[in-house]
């Protein structure tokens, strides 16, 4: 229940942050700026060092050509993978994040409801 209740929570921040978005894009347009927020921009606007000591840790320590040498090869989870989620319109994909969070943590509500009742 409370797993579905932190789900639910991240759904609720993940929908203000989409509406904090769009409100970013409608001042672009309001200026005459033909341009969208991309996810990476919107990460580096409030929180630039996290962004930075994720791609640190996700290039050293998870990404797997570098954390085992013997693989000999270059890196591939930040470098093309993360980098190109990041350039994506922020808008749309907070917006899924919250609906997939909200909708996971209602299904893991109800289940623990069900469960009760028996």
């Amino acid at each position: 229940m409370i797993i579905g209740r932190v789900l639910i929570l991240f759904g609720i921040c993940s929908f203000i942050l989409t509406l904090v978005s769009n409100y970013f894009d409608i001042v672009l347009q309001i200026e005459g700026k033909n341009e969208i927020t991309q996810l990476g921009q919107f990460w580096f606007h409030f929180a630039p060092n996290s962004l930075q000591i994720a791609e640190s840790i996700v290039s050293r320590y998870v990404d797997p050509c570098s954390a085992l040498d013997i693989l000999d090869c270059s890196g591939f989870i930040w470098h093309p993978f993360i980098s190109s989620i990041l350039l994506m319109p922020a808008a749309p994909i907070l917006a899924l994040l919250s609906f997939v969070f909200i909708a996971l943590g209602l299904k893991k509500s109800s289940r623990k409801r069900e469960k009760n009742k028996l």
